[in-house]
């Protein structure tokens, strides 16, 4: 549910970033597995897209040097057609967040992202909350889809997603899932999964998927190309931690 709480992360990113210079000196000098080394031509090029596109304060929080607050995109760009999401807001008296779903995902596209759920653990009538997003993409021929499972329970919640894309075969890539489990409410330890948008960031003519990764305090980019029914993590990096 941490995904719900981005306004009051962001106030917290940006007090931290006041009087924390030794523990980001130390924070530079380790390595992160989530922004590794961009040292090839295609990994800057896709950076570059994804710093002007998704970036904005910058640094911001407690790093990394070339790190950024995360732009919500509001849509994703022309030619993708949003099929189904959901927007979810903090309710300040009833201290939880309300989310309300916008569209519904085809039967099909519903069957198999609800299959996948319970592949991953999910009971069978569970009593949460199950979320969509579609995004058809008018250039490819696929759509990207996702559910969000959660419930409250006491001060843990119950959780487990899966993002990936389907063509109009059904046939589905599992791009990113987090297996049914409970965590802890206000400190998580799992990594959640956002879909930004749909945009050609390596500059091939050809749409990719662009991921926000939150892990509690830190967030992060991932940009992830489909090409001829294979999925390949082409960039990882940006975003901020605390």
């Amino acid at each position: 549910m941490k995904r719900l709480f981005r306004t009051s992360q962001t106030l917290l990113a940006v007090l931290a970033s006041v009087g924390v210079l030794a523990n980001y000196a130390f924070s530079q000098s380790t390595s992160d597995p989530h922004r590794p080394a961009c040292t090839t031509a295609i990994c800057r090029k896709v950076k570059s897209f994804a710093r002007a596109r998704y970036c904005g304060a910058s640094p911001f929080g407690n790093g990394p040097d070339d790190g950024c607050e995360l732009k919500k995109i509001i849509k994703p760009q022309a030619g993708v057609d949003v099929i189904a999401d959901y927007e979810c807001k903090w309710n300040e008296s009833k201290q939880d967040a309300e989310c309300e779903q916008h569209g519904e995902p085809s039967r099909d596209i519903r069957s198999i992202l609800i299959q996948q759920l319970a592949r991953l653990g999910t009971p069978a009538n569970a009593p949460g909350q199950t979320y969509f997003t579609v995004w058809k993409s008018a250039h490819s021929g696929w759509s990207l889809a996702a559910a969000y499972y959660s419930r409250p329970a006491d001060s843990d919640v119950e959780i487990c997603e899966v993002i990936g894309v389907i063509d109009q075969r059904s046939r589905m890539i599992t791009l990113r899932k987090v297996p049914f489990q409970k965590t802890d409410q206000d400190v998580p330890t799992v990594v959640e999964w956002v879909p930004l948008d749909l945009a050609d960031a390596n500059g091939d003519g050809t749409e990719d998927i662009i991921l926000e990764g939150d892990a509690y305090e830190d967030h992060w980019l991932e940009v992830v190309s489909v090409k001829g029914w294979s999925a390949e993590t082409i960039f990882s990096g940006l975003g901020y931690y605390l």
